[in-house]
């Protein structure tokens, strides 16, 4: 996984208010999730099975206040996975009218 990246965002009222981007590592994302974690100074969130599907699926996920024990001041914690010039992070399997829509 060389230079792929792991891009973090703060969102309040549908506005950007902190932005971070970290370099992925040996290929170890959670380590890079942590990272992003302490420089946004929030708890990590709870990791459920659906934050793994969006993520494996379309590279990107979010978390929402649900998903963290403790109080945020925040709306969503976004993530996506940013990879190099000319390779496709999305979901290559069959498609339906359904998933284009």
């Amino acid at each position: 996984m060389n230079n792929y990246r792991l891009w973090g965002r703060i969102i309040n009222r549908h506005r950007i208010e902190k932005s971070e981007t970290i370099d992925i590592e040996d290929g170890d994302i959670e380590a890079a999730f942590l990272e992003l974690c302490r420089r946004f100074d929030v708890q990590r969130p709870l990791q459920l099975p659906k934050h793994n599907r969006e993520f494996e699926k379309f590279g990107r996920t979010f978390y929402s206040k649900e998903h963290f024990t403790e109080p945020i001041s925040f709306q969503k914690l976004e993530i996506e996975l940013l990879t190099p010039e000319g390779e496709n992070k999305k979901y290559s399997g069959p498609r339906s009218p359904l998933t284009d829509a």
